[in-house]
């Protein structure tokens, strides 16, 4: 096994060539030759180098993982999600019973129960788009996108009022007929979450006028009513995702796990583990908080991803609780246990010990991610939370800063020392952000 400093040259190497594909080929052969392997010494993170993985052991222990990946991670959370789509788009959920109560003295309490039943359901989402692999990655991400498109852009809130509007005037209405963008987990927050019951379109649009003169009941049952729809069609694509695994003896399942497609297969669970960087820690903190290049203003308040639920942060927190269940396999063989076999536990162990303090660090926060962005309207708080996100283990007021600078921990090593012991390429998507 390789000794440190021939490591941390490996690692530079693979840095500075741009973790492009080619690492793919460079790595075994740098690994298989080491000239210092018979002299075992621990490293820097406490890596015992004494290790006796053959080749074959490493096809064994990924197809070990994927199985287990499979049977005890992705079926149960389509199946999850799946369920509990189904339950709270149906004519008997406490969605239904929203709608029916509003104007009614059960109207708070229903809408209650429904907002309750909106959060459980995207927690499940949460969990799923932490591998958005197989049928869910199908046709572009086709079926994933129409549960929670937050990948493919903001949500259109004026067409999603003219849906509305729309829904209520006319009789062959299809939600399955709008763009992604007016669908999904976001659209059904905005109709559930947003008090504001005017419509957000300019005034030259037609369609809205005269929303702003109906009632406060009728604005709010022509809403609920959309958000009905559009929980039918999250139900259908949760369903139709869960479906593929296992219908016919699970033939899905057989061919994602079969030999010749075991290669590009793990390809894409690994690949699938990168929604933590592209998303989690530069989509929903980094870019919002103004502390990546794609957020042209001192902030991007408008880029936060559940800002009427309020649950942002919590949805980092079911992403990062979901990227540590996959990489520890849950409760079977993981990707730590392929990392530890390789002489590397330390780096396996560096893992949990971050993606756990990213979660304890949310658990601490008790202010909502939109209302820390406003508290950064000058150069003296914009300079507060970049180095908030440089030193992430000291205190700071803004603390959804030093949160961004925890999840970096995690993808910094994800992005060097994951796909160098792994033996497997970053992602294209995440190959030229240098954040």
């Amino acid at each position: 096994m390789i000794g440190t400093k021939r490591f941390f040259w490996i690692l530079l190497m693979v840095s500075l060539a741009g973790c492009v594909d080619k690492s793919r080929d460079l790595i075994p052969s740098l690994l298989a030759n080491d000239d210092n392997s018979s002299n075992s010494e621990e490293t820097n993170d406490g890596v015992n180098d004494d290790s006796t993985s053959t080749e074959d052991d490493v096809v064994i222990d990924r197809n070990a993982i994927m199985t287990n990946l499979v049977d005890n991670v992705f079926i149960p959370n389509y199946k999850s999600t799946a369920e509990s789509s189904a339950s709270f788009a149906s004519n008997a959920g406490v969605l239904a019973g929203y709608c029916t109560a509003i104007g009614t003295a059960e109207e708070a309490g229903k809408k209650a129960l429904a907002q309750t039943a909106w959060h459980y359901l995207m927690d499940r989402v949460q969990q799923t788009e932490i591998h958005i692999v197989g049928p869910a990655l199908r046709n572009d991400g086709a079926l994933q996108s129409r549960i929670h498109p937050y990948t493919t852009g903001n949500l259109a809130k004026c067409a999603v009022d003219q849906s509305v509007i729309q829904l209520n005037e006319s009789t062959d209405f299809s939600v399955a007929s709008r763009a992604l963008n007016q669908r999904g987990m976001r659209a059904m927050e905005y109709l559930l979450f947003n008090d504001n019951m005017r419509h957000s379109c300019s005034n030259g649009v037609a369609k809205t006028d005269g929303w702003n003169d109906l009632t406060l009941p009728e604005r709010a049952i022509q809403r609920c009513k959309l958000a009905l729809e559009l929980a039918g069609d999250v139900a259908y694509a949760s369903g139709s995702i869960h479906d593929e695994w296992i219908a016919d003896d699970a033939q899905y399942r057989t061919e994602f796990l079969s030999e010749s497609n075991r290669s590009d297969n793990f390809q894409q669970i690994t690949d699938a583990l990168f929604y933590i960087e592209s998303y989690t820690k530069s989509g929903k903190l980094a870019i919002p908080l103004g502390l990546d290049p794609k957020c042209s203003g001192m902030t991007c308040p408008d880029l936060v991803e559940s800002p009427y639920s309020e649950s942002s942060l919590r949805n980092v927190k079911v992403n990062t609780q979901e990227f540590l269940r996959i990489f520890n396999g849950d409760s079977g063989v993981g990707f730590d246990d392929l990392i530890a076999d390789a002489g590397f536990a330390g780096i396996a162990n560096r893992f949990k010990t971050q993606s756990a303090d990213v979660i304890n660090k949310i658990e601490e926060i008790q202010t909502s991610l939109s209302d820390q962005l406003a508290t950064i309207s000058s150069s003296n708080e914009e300079t507060e939370c970049v180095n908030a996100q440089a030193n992430p283990d000291d205190e700071s007021v803004l603390s959804v800063c030093s949160l961004a600078g925890l999840l970096k921990k995690i993808t910094d090593d994800l992005k060097i020392e994951f796909v160098t012991v792994v033996n497997v390429p970053v992602p294209g998507r995440v190959q030229s952000d240098n954040d």
